[in-house]
C-alpha cells in the first residue's frame, strides 16, 4: 500500500482543496501530518476563500412542522427554480438543546450558524455551530443578565471579522429603568478569545426596537450587523438602523425611509440582507386591511436609494423570510407554506415546504450558506 504521509504539504493543500468536505474531514484521521495540514487556520481560511469563489451558496432553511417532538429541522437547498433539497442536517438536540424549546436563528455566516436561546425567558444560551461538520461552540455566559442588572430588551447580531479572522457577537441591551435618559449595555464576543468585552462607552444610547416575537433575523452585511434603534433624545422620536462595524467596533447610523422614520408602529418592521445591501419590511394598517410593504436600498448607505418593491396583503403573506438572488423573495404564507415571490410579476411558487408560523419559537427561518470548515481547528468545541 503506498505511503501518502510523506507528500510535500503544498500537493496535500492541492489535492485536500478539491476534495468533498465530508472526505476532507475524514482525512484527518489518516495520519498526523493530514491532521495538521486539514486543521491550520490558514488552510481552513483557502479552503472557504476557494468554496466561496468556485461555488454557488446554498439555501438554509429552518422549518418547525406542527405537532412534531423534535420541532427543528435543517436542511439545504438549491437557490435554483424549484428550490431543490441538497442536504438534510442533522440537528444535535442531545448536545445544544434549547431551555426555552426552539432557538432563534441569529444568522448564518460562512458555514456557521448562530443559535440564540433567549425566546420565553432570561436565558442566556449562545451556540455556533457548524452543521457541515458536525462541530459547535457553547458561548459562555455575558456579563449583562438579569441578576446583575434587572430586567432588560437586548438585540443579538452576528457577524464577521475579516481584518482578524473572527467570529463576534455584538449584545445590545437597554436596560429597563424609570429614569427618563435611555440607558444601554453593550458587550462583542469574540470566537477567538472566547469571551465577553465591554464595549459600552462607544455605544449610542438608543433605544432598541425589538419585533415581538423576537424573529430578527440575520443582518450582517457590508461588514457591520444592523439593528432597529430608537433616538429619544430631547422632543426626538425617530426611528433609525443602527450599524455596527465588526471590524473597526464603531457604530453608525443609517437612515430609514421617511415614512418609517416616524411611524410609531415601527416594532413592527424587521430588516433583511438584500444582495450587499438592506431591505426593511413593515406590516402597517388596521386590522382588516393590513398589509406587507418591502423597501429595498439599492445602493447601500444612501437615503435617496430607498424604493419600495411590493406591497402585499397581510393575510396572504405571514411572514418574509429571504430575497434571493435573482430578487424573488422567500415568504411564509398563512397555512406556513414557503413560497418564492416575484416582486415583478407577483406570481408565487410552492415548493411543498411548511411549517409553522404562528409559534413564539417555530417560525421559519432561509438564510444563504456556504460549507466549510471552520471550528474544524478549534479545542473548545461540542
Amino acid at each position: 500500500m503506498p505511503d501518502y504521509s510523506n507528500l510535500p504539504q503544498e500537493l496535500l493543500v492541492e489535492i485536500f482543496l478539491r476534495l468533498p468536505i465530508e472526505d476532507v474531514v475524514k482525512s484527518t484521521a489518516v495520519c498526523k501530518s493530514w491532521n495538521s495540514v486539514i486543521k491550520n487556520p490558514a488552510f481552513i481560511s483557502t479552503h472557504l476563500e476557494k468554496t466561496i469563489s468556485s461555488t454557488n451558496t446554498h439555501l438554509l432553511f429552518r422549518v418547525c412542522p406542527e405537532g412534531v417532538i423534535d420541532p427543528e429541522h435543517y436542511s439545504l437547498r438549491f437557490d435554483n427554480e424549484d428550490v431543490d433539497e441538497y442536504k438534510q442536517l442533522h440537528f444535535p438536540s442531545n448536545k445544544i438543546g434549547s431551555f426555552t424549546g426552539c432557538f432563534r436563528v441569529a444568522g448564518s455566516i460562512n458555514g456557521l450558524v448562530c443559535l440564540v436561546d433567549d425566546m420565553r425567558s432570561y436565558v442566556h444560551n449562545f451556540i455556533i455551530w457548524n452543521p457541515i461538520i458536525k462541530k459547535s461552540v457553547r458561548v459562555p455566559s455575558p456579563s449583562v443578565t438579569f441578576t446583575s442588572h434587572g430586567a432588560f430588551d437586548a438585540f443579538i447580531g452576528f457577524g464577521f471579522d475579516s481584518k482578524t479572522n473572527d467570529y463576534k457577537l455584538l449584545r445590545f441591551v437597554e436596560l429597563h429603568d424609570d429614569e427618563a435618559e435611555v440607558e444601554v449595555e453593550v458587550e462583542i464576543y469574540s470566537l477567538n478569545a472566547n469571551c465577553w468585552r465591554s464595549i459600552t462607552h462607544i455605544a449610542p444610547k438608543y433605544g432598541i426596537i425589538l419585533k415581538h416575537p423576537k424573529t430578527y433575523g440575520n443582518s450582517f452585511v457590508n461588514g457591520a450587523i444592523h439593528m432597529l434603534a430608537c433616538d429619544r433624545k430631547g422632543d426626538r422620536d425617530r426611528n433609525i438602523i443602527l450599524a455596527f462595524d465588526v471590524s473597526e467596533e464603531v457604530f453608525r447610523e443609517i437612515p430609514l425611509p421617511n415614512c418609517l422614520s416616524n411611524d410609531p408602529m415601527i416594532e413592527l418592521l424587521k430588516l433583511l440582507k438584500y444582495g450587499q445591501s438592506i431591505a426593511a419590511c413593515n406590516w402597517n394598517g388596521n386590522e382588516g386591511v393590513k398589509q406587507i410593504e418591502v423597501w429595498v436600498m439599492k445602493e447601500y448607505g444612501v437615503a435617496m436609494s430607498w424604493t419600495k418593491v411590493l406591497t402585499e396583503v397581510a393575510k396572504r403573506v405571514r411572514r418574509v423570510l429571504f430575497f434571493r438572488k435573482n430578487e424573488e423573495i422567500l415568504v411564509a404564507t398563512e397555512d406556513g407554506s414557503i413560497a418564492s415571490l416575484d416582486t415583478k410579476g407577483q406570481h408565487s411558487k410552492f415548493f411543498g415546504v411548511c411549517s409553522s408560523v404562528e409559534s413564539l419559537t417555530g417560525y421559519p427561518v432561509v438564510d444563504s450558506f456556504v460549507e466549510s470548515l471552520v471550528l474544524l481547528d478549534k479545542s473548545n468545541v461540542l
